[in-house]
């Protein structure tokens, strides 16, 4: 009877006995894979948000704000997903730039540890989406990992996670900035009419009186500005602000809460 342990030594003996370049072209090549299958999720999620975004417009010119407003809500949980998407396929294209240079250059640990952090990251974002994908960066994280072993450069228990998980979300910052400003590029601005919810202060609400507005809060702020705008835009508060569009958007949600504005 063979055992457990003879099975994976002989597969152990297989799998060194390919020239270790061979190998990275491997994982490469399935990095690849799931980097066209997302960059095909990514063109479907713009045609789906083409079509809505198409909905959007006939309701608002036929007057039908209220489904006007719920494509537009639709169009921009899409894109949300759409920057995800886009930002990993960013990712796996800066992994694959990585094993060219580790397959030509570089020392195995020192170039493919941060490489690692980076499918490890990308991989819990994309889980939910594209599940496919996610379960084949599990196994080009396990590749990747039998590599910096077999290097003998380093034992799996003495690798410092937390110093390449550092890098890996510095690189997945980068490529989530860059993916937000492609997707102003790749999609049409919603209508602000829809974009933006009408805010209407109550007329009992009290802002902070102060003079001095530097130590104003963010609630204080947005409310401030409501007061002097009759049209409330969410983009505009937010470059005044210098604030992104969601803080503005979490401020109104905590006002209306308090009952110092009432959104339209």
């Amino acid at each position: 009877m063979i055992t457990f342990s003879i099975i994976k030594k002989f597969e152990d003996k297989l799998r060194s006995a390919t020239p270790l370049k061979e190998r990275i072209e491997h994982a490469k090549f399935r990095l690849q894979t799931q980097y066209e299958r997302l960059e095909q999720t990514y063109s479907r999620i713009k045609q789906r948000d083409k079509d809505l975004f198409q909905k959007c417009l006939a309701s608002q010119l036929s007057n039908d704000n209220a489904h006007a407003r719920i494509y537009a809500n639709e169009c921009a949980e899409i894109r949300k997903i759409a920057k995800v998407v886009l930002g990993s396929q960013l990712a796996l294209e800066r992994v694959i730039l990585r094993l060219e240079t580790v397959a030509d250059f570089g020392t195995i640990y020192a170039e493919i540890a941060p490489v690692m952090g980076i499918v490890k990251e990308t991989r819990s974002k994309i889980a939910g989406i594209v599940p496919q994908v996610a379960s084949e960066l599990d196994e080009v994280n396990s590749i990747l990992g039998d590599l910096t072993a077999e290097a003998g450069e380093v034992s799996e228990s003495s690798i410092p996670t937390q110093a390449t998980d550092v890098d890996a979300k510095k690189i997945l910052e980068e490529t989530g900035l860059i993916a937000e400003e492609k997707l102003r590029d790749h999609f049409e601005e919603l209508p602000s009419l829809l974009d933006h919810p009408t805010a209407r202060v109550s007329e009992s609400a009290t802002p902070n009186n102060g003079n001095d507005t530097k130590f104003e809060s963010l609630e204080d702020r947005v409310y401030r500005y409501a007061k002097e705008h009759t049209s409330f835009n969410i983009s505009s508060c937010a470059d005044e602000l210098g604030k992104s569009p969601d803080d503005i958007r979490n401020a109104i949600d905590k006002l209306r809460d308090n009952g110092k504005i009432q959104i339209e």
